[in-house]
């Protein structure tokens, strides 16, 4: 004889009857003779608004949409408040600087170092050093800083020494040229 089939024509039902027993359950509760509960209290009126009432519906709509229920209407006031949508913690963005050209043009007299004197049928030549490690040849009217906030020129090179008359960018009727030595260190 063949087993029967756990799935037979009633199989369905099977899953239905728990769901039918508490439907059951729940309309005869409903069922009894008690008094109905009080209606809910009456919702206060809105707060007139200040802003314009919402124009009313045109013809074009549907006939069968109801308006929408007008909610209180929000306004934001950012007085005194910060703004959402900045980050909270500022990126740090490096300040534009200046563009200078490399080389003497964009040092400044006092990052020079001044490492030896040449002299020759030509006169004295001054070898100085950059704070990069860099050297460099000054001649007589030579000009160093051009770009940056002072201007200097050589105005004169002796066997030990080098001399710059500098000059501020912005010329001013106080401001002055300035007398600036650098001078060779002696060996011990």
């Amino acid at each position: 004889m063949p087993a029967k089939s756990s799935r037979g024509p009633a199989a369905p039902f099977r899953r239905l009857w728990p769901l039918a027993a508490a439907l059951a359950v729940g309309l005869s509760a409903c069922s009894g003779d008690e008094a109905p509960s009080p209606p809910p209290p009456p919702r206060p009126a809105p707060a007139p608004a200040t802003k314009a009432p919402p124009p009313a519906p045109t013809a074009a709509a549907a006939p069968d949409q109801a308006p929408a229920a007008t909610a209180a209407a929000f306004s934001y006031e950012a007085k005194g408040r910060r703004d959402p949508f900045r980050p909270l913690i500022a990126p740090k963005v490096a300040a534009p600087s200046k563009r200078v050209r490399p080389g003497l043009p964009g040092l400044r007299v006092a990052e020079l170092k001044l490492t030896g004197i040449i002299w020759g049928g030509r006169g004295y030549f001054a070898l100085v050093e950059a704070p990069d490690g860099k050297g460099y040849v000054l001649r007589k009217n030579d000009l160093v800083g051009e770009d940056a906030d002072e201007s200097a020129r050589v105005s004169a090179i002796v066997p030990d020494g080098i001399t710059f008359e500098v000059q501020g960018v912005v010329q001013t009727p106080s401001a002055r040229t300035r007398v600036v030595e650098l001078r060779l260190r002696k060996e011990e």
